[in-house]
């Protein structure tokens, strides 16, 4: 049995595969061939048994369960040959010739082509052990920080008399220094949280000076300041510190292995690219920008 020439059907994420029916000695069409018994015909298309089953292989999520029964099945042809009526249809309007139709296909047959010869990429338990070891510290570490409230002025003196009072405040009195922020601090962005800054570990971006001084900080109540920066002077008071914590490997494990295999894959896509470059001419004749 011949194929007919590829239309908008395997364009189209290959829903269906057509192919023209061969005469027989009566003068009927072969159904006997390695495509399976014959389904359904669509002009001089057939659509035979394989082709039914690379249709439910190619639906995403579904089951063989689902096409079981004669209802389900009959749905599927009759989707099948709607498509291939469609397919037909385009490819004597010309359509398979279209530029994007034909890129289109060529994405389809670069994409197996790339499946074909890089494979599935295998990472092992102990890949993925050397990796997370490799980056713990630098990616499943959370920092250290100190949760503090800051006041900011930008009069010297008057900060001054800002942290005598926040030192004046007992340990546990969170709410008078949020208070005292409220009602002085020229911060606007946090003066309505009460000069709330969250917590500020080594990665923040706030200022070096006012980084260095929370980190200083050890008992919830402990005040620092005035510190000055370019912004003005600075006040801090600890609400409360939390621990370094590393995430278990047992957490980061899957998102380890995808990233190991996207960078295997991509080298190995690049290796072979390489390759080929390397065994065909390749001249780009337009000048680079600014040459």
């Amino acid at each position: 049995m011949s194929t007919r020439p590829l239309g908008l059907a395997l364009i189209l994420l290959l829903v269906s595969c057509s192919k023209q029916a061969t005469p027989d000695g009566n003068g009927g069409s072969s159904a006997g061939t390695s495509g399976g018994g014959l389904v359904a015909r669509v002009g001089k298309a057939e659509l035979h048994e394989a082709d039914i089953q690379r249709a439910m292989a190619r639906d995403p999520g579904a089951s063989a369960e689902r096409f079981k029964t004669p209802e389900a099945r009959r749905e599927l042809i009759d989707g099948l040959v709607r498509f291939e009526l469609l397919a037909q249809a385009a490819e004597r309007a010309g359509l398979t010739k279209d530029p994007d139709a034909i890129h289109a296909l060529q994405q389809i047959a670069v994409t197996k082509l790339i499946n074909q010869k890089l494979g599935a990429e295998v990472v092992t338990s102990a890949d993925i052990e050397r990796e997370y070891a490799a980056r713990q510290a630098s990616e499943f570490t959370l920092p250290g920080a100190a949760e503090v409230r800051h006041i900011r002025v930008s009069d010297a003196t008057r900060a001054e008399r800002l942290a005598a009072q926040a030192r004046a405040l007992a340990p546990a009195d969170d709410r008078g220094f949020a208070k005292l922020a409220a009602s002085s601090s020229e911060d606007a962005a946090t003066r309505g949280s009460g000069g709330a800054l969250g917590f500020v570990d080594q990665n923040s971006r706030l200022p070096h000076p006012l980084v260095e001084a929370a980190l200083a900080l050890t008992t919830p109540g402990e005040v620092k300041g005035p510190i000055a920066t370019d912004s003005g002077y600075e006040i801090l008071r600890l609400v409360s510190l939390r621990a370094a914590a590393v995430s278990p490997l047992s957490s980061v494990e899957e998102p380890i292995r995808q990233r190991l295999i996207r960078e295997r894959r991509s080298k190995a896509l690049d290796d072979f690219i390489a390759k080929l470059r390397a065994e065909t001419p390749v001249v780009i004749t337009e000048p680079a920008a600014g040459l």
